[in-house]
Order: structure tokens, then C-alpha cells, then sequence
């Protein structure tokens, strides 16, 4: 009971997260319609912030259900905020933001990927509407800070309570993936899930994922507002993060090795 009890858990987080973003959307936006008359015009205009209020409350929600969940744990080890491992995250998510460029012009050359690709492209141009502080606040603070509490505080520590480290890691990070309902962003997406999943198992504190994703996605939202130019020399710099990003794996899972010789030697 217990086990089939966890593994309902992901499964609940992730449809409650597609409901409540839709109902508070779809409540919004009669709101400011059908009550305040506001013209569909000006509606769209300022949508971002409607948008931002909706990512504050479902972020409230969220929160309080992973504290709800894993509330008997905070007496686990966990690493507490510190200059060197934020620095680490920020690094590792600059590295994945190249992994994420090498990806996409890969996929650029395949035909079947044409149409993911276009949706994938639309679908950045169409954040916030196009405003800066909009997208910043979306796509850069609230995004990282509700997904990351969705597939790493919720989903990934459920499926960990049942399984070992390396099955968490991928499921989690293929629901992350697939969850973005777009082949090209779920496979890019994926591999963040699975960085960010690693930092998160050995770090167990959800600040440090949430510090790769903000990294990740920050990137992204400079360069949608970047002239090619700059976009250039920023993909350059996001390829080159992705040596110090594969050093950083690599020295948590050497630790994590490390300890479960030390344990099983005990």
C-alpha cells in the first residue's frame, strides 16, 4: 500500500498542476472580460500579468503540498544555501543551455523535427507577449521555481522513496521532458531533468536545481531578446559551460560512489 501510495503521488502532482493552471487561466481571464470589461485587446496586452499571478498562487499551492508530503524528513542532510554549490548550479545550467543548442541545431536538420522545432520557436516569441519583464518573471523565475518543485520535490522523491537513485532520476526527468508536450523540447529537457535530478539527490535541497533551471532558462530568454550577433557569441559561451558542466557531474557522482563504498564497507 505504501509503495502503490508513492507511486499514485506523481501521477496526482502532475494532473492537479494541468488543472490548476488551466481553471486559474481559464478564471482570469472571464474575470477581467466578463467583470471589468476589459477589452480582449488590452486583455492580451497585459496578459503577463495575470499569467504571473497564477504561477504565484499555483508556486503557494505547490509548496505547501511538497512540505505537506516530506514534512517528517527535514531532519535529512540536507546542503545548506552556499556561494560554492549556487555557483556550481548556475554553471551547470549554463551547460546544459549548450547542450540544448547542439540538440536543436541538430534537430534542425531533420525533417520529421520541422514542425516542433516551428511550434518550439512560436511558442518563445509568444511569452509574456513579447514583454521583457514578463517573460523574466515567467519563463526565468516562476517557471524553474514551479517545475522544479513539481518533477524534483514531488515526482522524483516519490519515485525515490520506492526505487533506487538512477530510476528516479530517469523517470522524473522523461515525465519532466515529455510534460513540455513538444518532441524537441522534451528531449533537451530531459537532459536538464536528469542534471538537475543528480544536484537534487545529492544536494537534497531543491534550491540548487531551481538555480541550474533559472541559469537554463535565462540564457534562453537573452537570447530571444538578443541581435543575432550576441546570440552568436552567447551559444558559443553555453557550448564551452558544458566542460565544466560534465566535470561537475561527474565530481557528484565519483562523491556518491564514494559514500556507498564508505557504507558498504561498514
Amino acid at each position: 500500500m505504501i509503495k502503490k501510495r508513492y507511486l499514485a503521488i506523481p501521477v496526482i502532482a502532475i494532473v492537479l498542476h494541468l488543472f490548476l493552471s488551466n481553471i486559474l487561466y481559464f478564471s482570469v481571464e472571464k474575470l477581467f472580460l466578463n467583470v471589468f470589461h476589459i477589452t480582449e485587446n488590452q486583455f492580451m496586452k497585459y496578459s503577463y500579468l495575470g499569467e504571473i499571478l497564477i504561477y504565484i498562487v499555483i508556486i503557494i499551492i505547490f509548496f505547501a503540498f511538497y512540505k505537506f508530503l516530506w514534512r517528517k524528513e527535514e531532519t535529512e542532510s540536507r546542503t545548506e544555501i552556499n556561494s560554492k554549490d549556487v555557483a556550481f548550479s548556475l554553471i551547470a545550467g549554463l551547460g546544459v543551455s549548450g547542450i540544448s543548442f547542439v540538440w536543436i541545431m541538430m534537430a534542425e536538420q531533420i525533417p520529421a523535427l520541422q514542425k516542433s522545432i516551428e511550434a518550439m520557436n512560436t511558442g518563445s516569441k509568444n511569452i509574456a507577449g513579447g514583454n521583457a519583464f514578463g517573460t523574466f518573471m515567467i519563463a526565468v523565475v516562476c517557471a524553474p521555481i514551479i517545475e522544479e518543485l513539481l518533477f524534483r520535490g514531488i515526482v522524483f522523491q516519490s519515485i525515490r522513496k520506492v526505487g533506487p537513485a538512477w530510476i528516479a532520476i530517469l523517470i522524473s526527468s522523461v515525465l519532466f521532458g515529455a510534460y513540455h508536450l513538444n518532441i524537441v523540447q522534451a528531449t533537451y529537457a530531459t537532459l536538464m531533468g536528469i542534471v538537475a535530478a543528480i544536484i537534487y539527490e545529492k544536494k537534497k535541497n531543491l534550491a540548487f536545481p531551481i538555480f541550474v533551471h533559472f541559469a537554463n532558462n535565462f540564457v534562453a530568454m537573452v537570447q530571444s531578446f538578443s541581435p543575432q550577433k550576441i546570440d552568436g557569441i552567447i551559444n558559443i559561451f553555453s557550448v564551452i559551460m558544458m566542460i565544466p558542466l560534465g566535470y561537475i557531474i561527474y565530481r557528484l557522482l565519483k562523491d556518491k560512489r564514494a559514500e556507498t563504498e564508505n557504507i558498504q564497507q561498514f
